[in-house]
């Protein structure tokens, strides 16, 4: 069965012109352009869905929302996902719009750009997306109001909302650096998140800037996750000379970092500072309680949400980028290194 793909290669346009053309759309359109298309349509015996056709022409008051890496079925017990869908939910609620979760998860633009071409939401908004995926691109290609949470605002021309993880990672490794530790560790998540990168980057540029030499068995990539950050602590805790802080890349790894300094019978803080990312709700009642970066996840979800409407009811509208300001939450997870 022919596909829109094969319209768009067949004609030689692209695929937001063939779409524009089988739904109607708002941007002009040559004659000889639409009838090059319509032409290629009867070629190929090619039917569009009347049911995508006739939603593209009316609003669905629907947002859609996918994320990129938390598996569907995870989202809610994930505190990082689950504190974004809080925002969402309740800014689409206040504004009279439903929320429709799309549970498929992306594997590239041949295989799952069709789920979205269907309008059954007005506008979407992509949660996290992977650096090397075709998401971001694909999405654009079908002229569906999007806006992206943690995404590289110079990538493409998308409206990118996020907390300023520039601003978090300095503030963390700041916090160790000025209580005198020279020996600092970063144990990152996954390496296809933009977060991920940041946090390391910034990482390595204020212990330099701080004049202290970072050996690479002190920079080890991992995943967001616990078990990342155990089986990570441990090898940083094994070394010859260990790090007397870890600047974890989030709260689950700094979790994972905890039971490893347990079984190695090292104290945090007296015998190693941790700081974290993200300020989860565990964070505040672990033991020791920990220091960490708190991220505005609701209000990142809240305006995600407005901004999306905002393109829904203005098509014209510029990409924008909006980056929250995260702050440092000291408990009693560091503390000037020991002896």
């Amino acid at each position: 069965m022919p596909t829109i793909y094969d319209v768009a290669r067949e004609s030689g346009f692209s695929l937001a012109t063939v779409s524009n053309v089988l739904n109607d759309g708002p941007r002009p359109v040559k004659p000889e352009t639409r009838q090059r298309i319509l032409a290629t349509m009867r070629r190929l015996n090619y039917h569009p869905s009347a049911v995508a056709r006739g939603l593209a022409r009316q609003r669905t008051s629907t947002i859609g929302i996918l994320f990129g890496v938390v598996e569907p079925a995870a989202v809610i017990l994930n505190a990082y996902s689950a504190a974004v869908l809080q925002g969402v939910l309740t800014a689409a609620a206040s504004t009279g719009y439903n929320v429709a979760h799309y549970t498929a998860p992306w594997i590239d633009a041949k295989h799952s750009l069709a789920n979205f071409r269907d309008r059954r939401s007005d506008g979407l908004i992509v949660v996290a997306p992977t650096t090397d995926s075709d998401l971001i691109p694909a999405l654009l290609s079908i002229d569906l109001p999007l806006v992206a949470i943690s995404w590289p605002p110079d990538r493409e021309a998308v409206t990118v909302v996020d907390a300023d993880d520039r601003i978090g990672a300095r503030q963390a490794v700041r916090h160790l650096v000025e209580l005198g530790h020279r020996r600092v560790a970063h144990l990152t998540g996954h390496a296809n998140l933009m977060s991920a990168l940041i946090r390391r980057d910034v990482c390595l540029e204020v212990l330099q800037e701080a004049g202290i030499v970072t050996p690479a068995e002190y920079v080890l990539p991992g995943e967001y996750s616990t078990e990342s950050g155990y089986a990570n602590g441990r090898r940083l805790l094994d070394l010859p000379e260990p790090p007397t802080a870890i600047f974890a890349g989030n709260d689950e790894i700094a979790v994972g970092v905890v039971e490893a300094a347990r079984e190695r019978g090292v104290r945090i803080p007296e015998d190693l500072s941790l700081v974290g990312y993200d300020d989860r709700p565990l964070s505040s009642v672990m033991s020791p309680r920990l220091t960490t970066i708190h991220q505005p996840f609701v209000e990142i979800g809240d305006l995600a949400v407005r901004l999306v409407i905002e393109r829904v009811e203005d098509r014209e509208l510029a990409p924008v980028c909006h980056l929250l300001t995260p702050h440092l939450v000291v408990r009693e997870s560091t503390g000037p290194p020991g002896r």
